[in-house]
């Protein structure tokens, strides 16, 4: 895909954060105001953790300079005490689809011993990003999301922890990981995970909500930056 804007203001950058969204339609709010951001990059990969792994590999090669990246988009929701349009802050992600199955049990990467799933963001200042504005929870990363009710009872028996589940999320901790970089992901709760039904979903409400989830933590980061 591309970078779809290079944002820059006299040389002059207070820091760099590369802001990551699966579709431009997911990041539309943030790009009609993003001129006053001039300390931002917008990077569009495309839908799925392969898209979202590649496109993070090839910019972040050219370009080894960020400070921060920041994952924007939707996702659906297991919990149902939060509404359709909540923002949550994923503090940390799973791909739950990494591993081999064995009859009716399920072995991931660590119990098979080739890896991990699990990623947490590197620290930012020398601690975890909590902020303060949103409510944290975990995330789930699949190729296929839910919409069978068998499946989604087996997933939430197995990671009763996780609350919201997307195509890319895991993909952008992982390089957060990999190359010392901070990650937040805004998640706008679009649909609960249930069986496939499109009228119970909001996904413009995600959007708009998650897009000034975005603006409200650019904010608080460059007032924390402004600190040091």
């Amino acid at each position: 895909m591309k970078i779809i804007r290079k944002f820059r203001f006299y040389n002059e950058i207070i820091m760099k954060v590369l802001i990551v969204a699966a579709t431009q339609f997911e990041l539309q709010p943030f790009l009609e105001v993003a001129i006053n951001y001039p300390e931002c990059d917008t990077l569009i990969t495309g839908v799925g953790m392969v898209a979202t792994a590649y496109e993070l590999g090839r910019v972040l090669h050219q370009n080894n300079a960020y400070d921060i990246l920041i994952n924007v988009g939707i996702g659906g929701c297991f919990d149902r005490s939060l509404p359709i349009g909540q923002v949550v802050q994923v503090v940390s992600d799973r791909f739950i689809e990494l591993g081999a199955e064995d009859d009716e049990a399920f072995l991931s990467i660590e119990q098979l011993g080739y890896g991990k799933s699990t990623f947490r963001s590197p620290l930012y200042l020398g601690k975890e990003i909590a902020l303060p504005f949103l409510p944290q929870r975990h995330g789930i990363t699949v190729n296929k999301v839910h919409g069978n009710e068998e499946t989604i009872r087996r997933i939430a028996t197995l990671y009763p922890e996780s609350c919201v589940e997307s195509m890319e999320g895991a993909a952008v901790f992982f390089a957060g990981e990999k190359m010392d970089l901070p990650v937040i992901e805004l998640r706008g709760i679009s649909n609960y995970v249930e069986k496939r039904n499109r009228a119970t979903w909001n996904i413009p409400q995600a959007i708009m909500h998650s897009n000034k989830a975005l603006i409200q933590t650019l904010d608080y980061l460059l007032n924390q930056f402004d600190k040091i």
